[in-house]
């Protein structure tokens, strides 16, 4: 079946056509349209206006006489054009040795719908056959008429042809077998045609399917994004030999470019498709294009392709680039899924240890030191000792700081997105407001971070008075290259080196002021949640100086030391 199918042919065969169309199953759903011969017809003008009034997607077969005109199909026609060169109309009627013996003693030969409408065909004859001077009698000896039994005025028409021209006329009776042979070979050729070219076009999917899917399993286990666009590239590369290839990752907003092999972009024409519904773009020099990678959901980058080594074959390009761009859209959502999962993994890892510090202090500590306060009770009950009250508050104060430290390990697992811009003096000055001692502080930066930061500070200073039995300490703020370092810094007994690597574990404690050894653990577990460092380093002459390194926060705001 030939369903939405179009022949174009001549005026002259327009009730042949139709006949074996309307009778013959095998040409169900062939279209058709016709045109005179004129000057428009012979320099293809007036044949692209008749396809442009078709349906966009319609498939053509044109058939025309001698020299068929330079036909292309006009600038956003969706559909196909074959066009057969047929030499003479009357060819598809009778055997051509018959027609030569004929052409050879000077005959006219002619169709009966040429003899239909003979004075415009007889016009459009001696403007164009070269000798339009030269009387019709003086070229021609005599008209033949190939019957084809659908014309019942045709002995007329011939009557007033041959008088006109003076050449007499004879009629040969040749029916429409030979026709129906003919066209019936002219379209099961074309639909041969066209499923060759579907066969070529499915074998180039296949091809593409099967690329991609290799590609797939290369770029499969891939957990690094970087390395995937990368492979990306490289496969675009190779597949259309480019001059350059750019690509451009999209994730929450923002835009990078990742991949570039040269500066030739076409950026303002990115950033137009990036907001359009399109899912590519082909460039005005029609030797590249761009497309999205994406999912069903969110565009995760561009890739644009300048310079193919062959931009006549930019259309199929396009059609496999589109296959693996779906492909690379799949692979670089499969790792931004992973490493969502591996950080919830990680989060979850972080909340289980979180727990069992906790409950170890908990069902620990605290409850040993509640045991020592009754235990203290009952003696002091009996013996009235007052060194009991020493031994009560002791472990009191230590069941309190216990409590403390494991409110500040809540504030130390807090989420990132809580964190926000601070002025670190600002965050000193609140913390040393409470301590009756020698304190100096110099400097200024702003650092994303919140309010653990407070107990991460008041630990170091509390530390240097309480354990390290320092006398004065300084605090100096400093940023430099986009990092703010804070510095603590004592002149009490320092941190000796065999420990200095232990003092920020878990429950840690060393000599006879160690309280929880939970203190520097969660001040260390607090930075790096700020993606920052803690380190201790000695101070010189004496005393222990802890370094703490922060991104400092991008922002305007001016910076009063």
């Amino acid at each position: 079946m030939f369903y939405d199918h179009y022949v174009l042919v001549p005026e002259c065969i327009r009730e042949e056509i139709e006949h074996l169309i309307a009778y013959d199953v095998h040409l169900k759903g062939i279209k058709t349209a016709y045109f005179m011969p004129s000057k428009s017809v012979i320099d293809g003008k007036a044949i692209i206006d008749i396809i442009r009034n078709l349906k966009c997607d319609n498939d053509i077969l044109l058939l025309c006489e001698r020299a068929c005109p330079e036909v292309s199909i006009p600038e956003g026609y969706c559909g196909s054009l074959k066009v057969n060169n047929i030499g003479h109309i009357y060819d598809l009627f009778v055997d051509n040795m018959i027609l030569k013996e004929h052409e050879n003693e000077g005959t006219f030969v002619i169709v009966p719908g040429w003899a239909a409408k003979w004075e415009e065909n007889l016009q459009f004859i001696d403007q164009f056959d070269g000798e339009p001077d030269r009387p019709f009698s003086d070229r021609y000896s005599s008209v033949l008429i190939l019957d084809t039994g659908l014309h019942p005025d045709l002995i007329e028409k011939a009557e007033e042809f041959s008088a006109y021209v003076d050449v007499p006329f004879n009629i040969l009776d040749v029916g429409l077998e030979h026709f129906k042979l003919a066209f019936d070979n002219l379209i099961l050729q074309w639909g041969i045609e066209k499923k060759q070219e579907q066969l070529k076009l499915c074998n180039r999917k296949a091809a593409s399917y099967a690329m991609s899917i290799d590609f797939i399993k290369t770029i499969a286990d891939l957990t690094d994004e970087s390395m995937a666009i990368d492979s990306i590239c490289k496969l675009f590369s190779t597949m259309f030999a480019p001059k350059n290839v750019v690509y451009y990752s999209f994730h929450e907003e923002e835009m990078d470019l990742r991949y570039c092999r040269s500066p030739e972009s076409e950026k303002d024409a990115i950033m137009q498709l990036k907001d359009s519904d399109a899912n590519y773009l082909v460039f005005d020099t029609e030797d590249g294009f761009a497309l999205k990678i994406m999912t069903t959901d969110d565009l995760l980058g561009i890739i644009e392709i300048h310079g193919v080594a062959f931009p006549e074959y930019l259309d199929e390009y396009l059609s496999v680039g589109y296959d693996l761009a779906k492909a690379s859209g799949l692979a670089i959502s499969n790792i931004r899924r992973y490493h969502e999962v591996f950080r919830s993994r990680e989060e979850q890892v972080k909340l289980s240890e979180l727990l069992r510090s906790t409950n170890r202090i908990l069902s620990h500590d605290i409850v040993n030191d509640l045991q020592i306060i009754l235990g203290a009770l009952d003696l002091l009950e009996e013996n009235n000792d007052p060194t009991f009250f020493s031994m009560i508050r002791k472990a009191a104060n230590k069941s309190v700081s216990l409590i403390k430290d494991v409110k500040e390990l809540d504030l130390s697992s807090s989420d990132r997105e809580q964190l926000v811009i601070q002025d670190v003096r600002h965050i000193i000055d609140s913390v040393i407001s409470k301590y009756n001692a020698d304190l100096s502080v110099k400097g200024n930066c702003l650092v994303m971070v919140d309010k653990a930061m407070v107990s991460v500070l008041d630990n170091l200073v509390s530390n240097a008075f309480v354990h390290g039995s320092a006398s004065k300490v300084d605090i100096d703020i400093k940023e430099s290259g986009g990092t703010c370092e804070v510095t603590v810094a004592d002149n009490g007994t320092g941190v000796p080196d065999n420990i200095k690597q232990k003092v920020f574990d878990e429950g840690f404690k060393y000599g006879s002021t160690g309280h929880t050894g939970f203190g520097l653990f969660i001040a260390k577990q607090t930075i790096e949640r700020y993606n920052g460092s803690i380190r201790v380093e000695d101070n010189m002459p004496s005393g222990a100086k802890f370094v703490i390194e922060l991104a400092a926060a991008e922002t305007d705001v001016h910076i009063v030391n």
